[in-house]
């Protein structure tokens, strides 16, 4: 079921005014190799997150996943109230492991999904770009560029490991950072000055 529109949001300190109109999550999807290098989540509670409620009535998400989940990704997108308009693949400069039923992975998607009338700033993005791997499982910065190419700020970045390196502002929620936002069930270790004030604020 859709999570609805901004307007039906309890008060979340650090939601702008109207809601973020443009959402990045990767999130740390089951029964991958992630469990090694930080915590993942089931299907069932990464659907829970209330991105629904943080997005404003007209938004865009980028959803982060890999080709083996691609079906559920589809699923947490709907449930999340959006619809993916396109898959946006990052093609590496490196192969992956295959397996014994797929082929070497050397891809990973990231959905462009819609909700409302959010409009898109740039019409002449390709669905592919080029960028090498770094680290385990971090996403290329070509992806901050990407984004805010195409869809409006204000932007939020949902289990970011870093502050984007951007001339555009972004509110980041996170394990690994320090969280702008509070997203109530979905406590995380640290929060930044901006939390504590837009909380105080709320007082």
């Amino acid at each position: 079921m859709p999570t609805g529109g901004a307007s039906s949001s309890p008060t979340i300190p650090g939601l702008p005014p109207g809601g973020f109109a443009t959402i990045l999550v990767d999130p740390p999807w089951p029964l991958q190799s992630g469990e090694k290098h930080y915590r993942t989540m089931s299907l069932a509670r990464i659907t829970a997150l209330p991105v629904g409620q943080l997005a404003a009535r007209d938004a865009h998400l980028w959803l982060w996943t890999t080709n083996a989940l691609l079906p559920r990704a589809y699923e947490v997108a709907e449930a999340w109230g959006f619809t993916v308009r396109s898959p946006l693949t990052w093609v590496k400069f490196r192969l992956g492991l295959g397996g014994r039923y797929q082929l070497r992975n050397a891809t990973e998607q990231l959905l462009f999904c819609t909700r409302g009338k959010a409009p898109l700033g740039s019409r002449s993005q390709p669905t592919w770009f080029n960028a090498p791997v770094t680290e385990h499982s971090r996403k290329p910065a070509e992806q901050f560029a990407i984004i805010e190419r195409v869809s409006p700020g204000p932007y939020l970045e949902l289990f970011a490991r870093r502050r984007p390196e951007s001339n555009q502002p972004w509110a980041v929620w996170g394990d690994q950072v320090d969280s702008d936002i509070r997203i109530p069930g979905f406590a995380v270790p640290r929060y930044s000055e901006r939390a504590q004030e837009n909380e105080e604020a709320l007082r």
